[in-house]
């Protein structure tokens, strides 16, 4: 029902925030400037990541008014509807 599903979203969300702190403070301990940049991009590129999962989620689960004209499958990933061809002769 809709309980477990914002339930189950708020603990992965739980659980994405649990992991980005401890890789902060891991980082930080280290005190070096590349190893800064490094995590950054890599926490840059993870958190878009995670945000393009929910989305596709969100959508599968009947937020329609995400999907900007395009459909979603849980069996294929996000593509737009193809027009009807007619076959060759």
């Amino acid at each position: 029902g809709r309980f477990w599903k914002v339930a189950g979203g708020l603990l992965i969300l739980l659980i994405c925030c649990i992991n980005m702190y401890f890789v902060v403070a891991y980082v930080m301990s280290l005190h070096n400037l590349g190893l800064y940049i490094g995590a950054a991009v890599l926490s840059v590129i993870y958190l878009s990541f995670v945000a393009y999962l929910t989305w596709l989620c969100l959508i599968a689960l009947g937020a329609s008014f995400l999907a900007c004209g395009n459909t979603v499958s849980v069996t294929r990933t996000l593509q737009p509807e193809q027009p009807l061809s007619h076959p060759p002769k």
